[in-house]
């Protein structure tokens, strides 16, 4: 999902008055955690993976502070190549964790979508015909997909920006 719909997600989730009017009750967090449960050692390996790529950002700048104040400065070109070389290598393995990392998001985030979504129609499946009658198509359809894809852009999309950060 590209970040212009998430972004379109969330904001029709925003807006509407039913979700804003909503408290956050207390077993809520309990059952949150429940849908990531069958998902935990990826859930682990994801933010293992989200903490490497945050070293390795930082390890960037103060590679290229070494490079700049003992290698260009005193003009030691064998230390400039070796750390230039670095440099290259971290950018090369920072994609890696980068690739790595949003392939176990995108599987922890379709295994959610999929979850939810299969606990959704058998909830639908449930209700009775008076339901279907007084209930809009399009505004439940809608309603649905908002909340599954909020629900699963927060497990994800958050997560992994709390961590990293």
């Amino acid at each position: 999902m590209s970040q212009h719909a998430v972004w379109m997600t969330f904001r029709s989730m925003t807006a509407d008055p039913s979700v804003k009017s909503q408290k956050l009750k207390p077993g809520t967090i309990k059952r949150i955690i429940t849908y990531g449960k069958p998902y935990k050692s990826h859930i682990i390996i994801f933010l293992i993976t989200v903490v490497i790529e945050a070293l390795l950002v930082v390890s960037t700048p103060l590679l290229l502070r070494e490079l700049i104040d003992k290698g260009v400065l005193p003009k030691d070109t064998g230390l400039v190549t070796k750390l230039a070389f670095l440099v290259g290598l971290l950018a090369v393995v920072d994609a890696a964790f980068n690739i790595f990392g949003r392939w176990y998001s995108a599987r922890i985030g379709e295994g959610l979508i999929y979850d939810l979504r299969s606990q959704v129609f058998a909830h639908i499946q449930r209700q009775s015909i008076a339901f279907f009658t007084r209930t809009q198509t399009g505004a439940l359809i809608s309603r649905i997909n908002s909340d599954v894809m909020g629900a699963q852009q927060a497990f994800t999309g958050t997560l992994s920006g709390v961590v990293s950060n």
